[in-house]
């Protein structure tokens, strides 16, 4: 095992596993399964543990649209263009409005076997509280791959149950705007149309855009624990017991 200080350069070298403590960032450059009881949030909102907040975010998007740089670039405040095809979990604690937030980040890479996909799909969206999926603004294909990402996210939550479920959409490389192939008004609409949140950055240019995807998605997951501890009503349980069904039909087929 290695340890560094943060602030030495290490996070381009591939290393089985990087302990920064110094900035509290844990980096585990290895394929993880966590389970939900890993990273669960308190349910005693009392007290100091209202102060505690614990977010389990994942970071989806095609190949090379800077998913892992937006991520660094979020813990580390620096930016770093060049990383391998690694999955890998990052835990993170900040202080956001006077809370101390902890953020679970499993970024993602994306894989074409559709038979892994389903697998894997469904155990990280069952783990995860809020998605953060990433397009490139210079790749259109990369869009077109965010919105079958969102309707299988929700189809995944609709399953489980879950009405409200926390989406950040991102177009990233904002920089390279001379090679722009997908519009602003096109990402605002795809987020508008599936109720999520849109912001356009560059991760390689600006640290305070990416702070405010992060930020965002937090807003947006305690918004949707706020709904989910209200009384269910008649037409969210009959919606609930719907999707189940559905399901059972589809898989007796």
């Amino acid at each position: 095992m290695r340890s560094e200080r943060a602030g030495e350069g290490v996070y381009g070298l591939m290393v089985p596993e990087l302990f920064v403590t110094s900035s509290q960032i844990m980096l585990r450059h290895s394929i993880l399964k966590p389970t939900s009881a890993e990273f669960r949030n308190c349910s005693d909102m009392s007290g100091t543990a209202a102060l505690k907040v614990e977010a389990n975010v994942v970071v989806l998007g095609a190949d090379r649209v800077g998913k892992t740089a937006l991520t660094v670039r979020f813990l580390t405040r620096r930016f770093i263009g060049e990383y391998g095809d690694i999955e890998s979990i990052y835990s993170h604690n900040v202080i956001v409005n006077g809370r101390d937030i902890s953020f679970n980040i499993w970024d993602c890479p994306y894989s074409q076997d559709l038979s892994e996909v389903k697998c894997i799909q469904e155990k990280r969206t069952q783990w995860a509280d809020g998605f953060i999926l990433v397009y490139s603004i210079c790749d259109r294909a990369s869009f077109s791959i965010i919105r079958q990402q969102i309707q299988c996210i929700k189809a995944t939550k609709e399953y489980l149950g879950v009405e409200k479920v926390p989406i950040v959409i991102v177009g990233n490389k904002r920089d390279l705007h001379h090679r722009r192939t997908v519009s602003s008004e096109e990402g605002r609409l795809l987020a508008l149309s599936t109720d999520c949140e849109f912001y356009e950055v560059s991760a390689a240019e600006t640290y305070h855009g990416v702070l405010l995807v992060f930020h965002g998605l937090l807003e947006r997951i305690r918004d949707s624990r706020t709904s989910a501890k209200k009384p269910a009503g008649i037409k969210s349980i009959v919606k609930s017991m719907s999707a189940v069904f559905a399901r059972k039909r589809t898989d007796s087929v």
